[in-house]
């Protein structure tokens, strides 16, 4: 996942050399940072809250560094006279959103006049491609007007053209749930910043991020599904501020993997009407279905098991995987459907995953690759060779790559070299693997001969592209496509909006099927039906409690 950080705190405690301090938020593992910009003066803060010249003077510096400037809070005394300068400000930088307060005054006569000023910016910052979002302090959530917070009652005036950028620490301080708020303004949501407090004797003392009243688990997955910035916004420090801040990020990353609450739709997808069929809702995690195609089911794994699910009449069957009951979402079939193939790894060590093959009725597993980590994602029609994406140790440190090995097990080959290299998958007739790569920046949708030669990137699309699945007639190409502002390019997360695509198989034509929320998951393995017409796939629903 990509996270920034708000500077005014870090730069607060640290008056000096900025740049210093961003290449040390850099190292530490921060993508992004939203600088707090001032347009005229705002005496003894000009290194928290930089004049806009400054900026300016530096702002290419600081994207060198390889931070991202998503966002900018910027500060006017009159927004009015001050939007077509914080226009140009957006159109320069390639700044896509600019964050803006409430006025002082907060009566709803105020509110009104000045929410006029405020959609002629958001319309002014449109026509650039930047949005005008709206800060909260916890006074404005404090304060009602008309049956709801301030905050809220303004966002309405506004009629839906300014944004909000919901802090959800001063939330919580103004006494509201912050999830609560996330989920009442919906859409509106276009960015999350991230403080926390602990709350002694009914006072709130600012903490570090993840160790307060705050759920940050919850609102780190509302701003998942909405597929939304999330900014650190670290005011105050209880202790050295850059520990403070990696404590900040650590708490964050460890929710990127989080599945909990989810409810799983298992669905068919008519790739030539658009045609959705939903099959079954399931409670938990359901992932990576295949359907079969010489009988009228689907497997798929959950919870580290395998299951068929009978498209006739609905029934679920678990299958007896036997010692291999840590299985993840990479399972292949055999093309004859006599034997499943599965990733497997034993509960003391998650990341240890090894292929095995068994019985697809169930039975005693049979180890394949005795390295790891290794995922299995293709097996070749022949049924005498397996591709899997593995992490091996080099002399230029740990490389992810394509290899393949004989099916009844042997010396593994490395068919790729340079970047990060998943999902392979053997075409129909056996020439071909299809795979992804990062090679290239984002990751993208490749191709190879069955012995590593001939590689060659198949899709150029500004998104990050996964798992290619090639329809039973060699024609079509399914794929996963995640955007690129969210995550990083090696990434393939569950819960966040992602797209399913497809193209030729000569990489022409490529073009969106629809949008869902899902990701890991959804569609890792083939899934195509035997008319090469239909897919499945699951989607999911993040359920509040």
């Amino acid at each position: 996942m990509k996270f920034g950080i708000q500077l005014f705190g870090i730069l607060n405690v640290r008056r000096g050399d900025p740049m210093a301090t961003l290449r040390a938020l850099k190292d530490l593992g921060y993508q992004r940072v939203e600088p707090c910009i001032a347009l005229g003066e705002i005496p003894g803060m000009e290194q928290v809250i930089w004049p806009i010249d400054w900026f300016e003077a530096h702002a290419f510096d600081i994207q060198k560094l390889g931070l991202e400037i998503v966002s900018a809070h910027v500060f006017a005394a009159d927004y009015a006279v001050s939007a077509p300068r914080i226009q140009r400000l957006a159109a320069d930088y390639g700044i896509r959103q600019i964050v803006v307060k409430l006025p002082q005054d907060l009566s709803d006569v105020s509110l009104h006049q000045a929410s006029l000023a405020y959609m002629r910016l958001a319309d002014l910052l449109a026509e650039v491609g930047s949005q005008l979002l709206l800060h909260n302090e916890a006074e404005e959530i404090a304060r009602h007007i008309a049956g709801k917070t301030a905050y809220e009652r303004f966002l309405a005036l506004c009629l839906g053209k300014v944004g909000a950028q919901v802090d959800v620490g001063w939330v919580q301080v103004g006494g509201e749930d912050p999830v609560a708020l996330l989920w009442r303004l919906g859409d509106l949501v276009k960015s999350i910043h991230y403080k926390d407090f602990s709350n002694k004797n009914g006072q709130w003392t600012p903490t570090v991020i993840g160790e307060g009243r705050v759920d940050t688990s919850a609102c780190f997955q509302f701003a998942r599904a909405m597929g939304i910035p999330q900014i650190i916004d670290q005011d105050a420090f209880v202790g050295e501020p850059m520990d403070d801040l990696k404590r900040c990020l650590s708490a964050l990353q460890t929710r990127t993997q989080e599945r909990a609450h989810s409810v799983s739709y298992l669905n068919t997808l008519d790739v030539e009407t658009g045609e959705v069929r939903t099959l079954h809702r399931f409670e938990g995690v359901i992932e990576a279905p295949n359907w079969l195609k010489t009988q009228p089911a689907i497997l798929y794994n959950s919870e580290g098991h395998l299951f068929r699910y009978d498209l006739e009449n609905g029934r679920i069957t678990p299958i007896d995987t036997g010692l291999c009951d840590n299985c993840n979402n990479d399972h292949v079939i055999a093309a004859d459907e006599s034997q499943i193939a599965v990733s497997h790894s034993g509960k003391a060590e998650p990341w240890m995953s090894r292929v095995y093959v068994l019985p697809i009725t169930g039975g005693e597993p049979r180890l394949v690759t005795p390295n790891a980590p290794s995922f299995l994602h293709g097996w070749s029609p022949d049924g005498q060779e397996m591709a899997y994406c593995a992490f091996r140790q080099h002399e230029s440190g740990m490389e992810v790559d394509i290899y393949a090995i004989p099916a009844a097990g042997g010396e593994e080959k490395r068919l790729t070299g340079g970047g990060f290299n998943d999902g392979p998958e053997y075409a129909p007739d056996g020439r071909q693997i299809w795979f992804n790569s990062t090679r290239t920046g984002l990751m993208q949708i490749w191709r190879m001969n069955r012995d590593g030669s001939g590689q060659r990137q198949m899709t150029f699309t500004h998104r990050n592209n996964w798992f290619a699945h090639v329809s039973p007639d060699g024609k079509r190409v399914v794929y996963l496509s995640y955007g690129p502002d969210d995550l990083q390019a090696g990434e393939h997360l569950p819960n966040m909006r992602v797209e399913l695509w497809m193209m030729n198989a000569d990489g022409g034509d490529p073009h969106r099927l629809l949008s869902i929320f899902g990701g890991q998951g959804s569609i890792n393995v083939n899934s195509w039906a035997a008319d090469s017409r239909h897919i499945a796939f699951v989607s999911y629903e993040l359920i509040r409690e």
